[in-house]
């Protein structure tokens, strides 16, 4: 299988063309990261595999009330382990037979095995996508009750049993933190605060009319805040005054909500993750931008309707109503990549944690994780600290986030303090060097860079 980008939708496709439509409707409806995106989509292409080559029809087996196996989730699970690029080239019937109860050693001890780690990212993936297979396309489409309610316990069992099947798998590595450095982040925010009109432009070239909007969502997300969360935001939500932001599931004040509807993480479900809500203050150029847009094109913008349509949100699309899908919010952060890497701002330079790349990957998560290490960069790394991003950054009071982000930052001025020593050292070099040079036997070149990192004959004799 191989994927394709088509304006909104991201399309997984089989090898003759056709489109999978239920794959490309769940990459599309529930993510708008481009990175994650593809991870998923890779995880799709291993269950695809597996399907076909164990001759495994969901819509059939829908109409019998099943889902998988519990030997079928095992064998899944055994080919979550093989790389992608050998699953793909395996026929079904080696397929079968390396995940047969012959195949000998444990997935995990195989040559050229995947993480644990990834094998559970994948299976997790297969999971929610079996999740929104039922809830989507079979449980609306099924007349029955019983047979509706047997497959929703099979689903949940599946579902569950996926889920739960790898264990002791490691949180990821600080170094893997996609994040901008510090002083290239403060160069991005003053751009889109400063220059509004140069950076958030149509195709043509011209100033977008939504330039107020985009740049209050784009700082936002400065902030941290999730993409999803961008477009839940209620106008009620906002205090210009004392600076603060409240954000909480405001579900109730659309008609109705999709799969692709902007919602905080976990909103889709039935009880959001208590995580997920909060209170942050936000900085005084974000509550200008907002203040601003709020006064220059919310307004006017609803001035011009009869009605007012916006159902109490605070973002709105051109029309003054709720943004309802979550690819709105996607291709403004596309459009401001593109126009950031046409100035040069997501130039890598040599910043080591990008060796192999020219530019930065820019999304709306990469200016989450950015506004978390520039946190901790400024605040320390301290137990307190790190317990205030949980509410920050609305993670849960068990998440280990906060540690990745320090340990990170830890590494960053380890490698900071040494570059300055080695500084300290060519310059006392360079000094030594001019001194025999002069024929002088002092150390008065020396003692300009005199530290007591620094060994020398005569003042470091004790």
């Amino acid at each position: 299988m191989k994927h394709i980008t088509a304006k909104r939708n991201y399309l997984l496709l089989h090898d003759d063309g056709r489109i999978h439509y239920p794959f490309s409707k769940f990459l599309t409806d529930e993510y708008d990261n481009p990175n994650t995106r593809e991870l998923v989509a890779q995880s799709l292409r291993i269950c695809y595999r597996f399907c076909v080559a164990n001759k495994i029809e969901l819509v059939v087996r829908a109409a019998k009330g099943r889902c998988l196996t519990y030997d079928e989730s095992k064998k899944l699970l055994s080919l979550c382990y093989r790389p992608l690029g050998e699953i793909e080239t395996l026929s079904n019937k080696q397929i079968v037979s390396l995940t047969s109860a012959k195949a000998g050693k444990a997935p995990k001890q195989l040559r050229g095995a995947v993480e644990p780690n990834t094998a559970n990212k994948r299976l997790l993936n297969i999971a929610n996508w079996l999740d929104f297979f039922f809830k989507v396309f079979l449980q609306p489409n099924i007349d029955s009750q019983s047979l509706r309610d047997k497959l929703k316990i099979e689903y949940d069992t599946t579902v569950d049993q996926l889920s739960t099947s790898i264990s002791g798998t490691k949180q990821g590595h600080h170094h893997d933190i996609r994040s901008i450095p510090s002083p290239k982040f403060l160069q991005i925010i003053s751009a889109i605060y400063v220059w509004p009109e140069d950076i958030f432009r149509t195709n043509a070239g011209k100033p977008s009319r939504t330039w107020h909007r985009d740049r209050a969502m784009a700082l936002l997300a400065c902030e941290g805040l999730r993409p999803g969360t961008l477009g839940n935001i209620a106008r009620s939500d906002f205090n210009e005054q004392n600076y603060h932001l409240i954000i909480k599931d405001n579900r109730e004040k659309l008609d109705e909500t999709t799969s692709s509807t902007p919602l905080l993480k976990a909103g889709s479900s039935t009880k959001v993750n208590s995580a997920s809500e909060g209170m942050i203050k936000l900085w005084p150029f974000t509550v200008d931008a907002i203040s601003e847009y709020i006064k220059e094109e919310r307004e006017p913008v609803l001035s011009k309707g009869l009605k007012n349509r916006s159902r109490g949100f605070l973002l709105l699309n051109e029309r003054g109503k709720p943004i309802k899908h979550r690819s709105t919010i996607t291709s403004m952060f596309n459009r401001l990549g593109k126009r950031l890497s046409d100035l040069g701002l997501l130039d890598v330079g040599n910043d080591p944690y990008f060796p192999n790349s020219k530019e930065y990957d820019f999304c709306a998560y990469v200016l989450r994780h950015s506004s978390a290490s520039y946190f901790v960069e400024e605040k320390g790394t301290d137990e307190k600290t790190l317990d205030s991003m949980k509410s920050r950054y609305l993670w849960t009071k068990g998440s280990k986030q906060p540690q990745r982000y320090a340990a990170r930052a830890l590494s960053d001025k380890a490698n900071i303090d040494l570059m300055e020593f080695y500084e300290m050292l060519t310059t006392a070099v360079a000094a030594k060097k001019r001194s025999f040079e002069q024929s002088q036997t002092d150390d008065i070149a020396v003692d300009n860079v005199k530290s007591p990192f620094l060994w020398h004959p005569d003042y470091n004799k004790d």
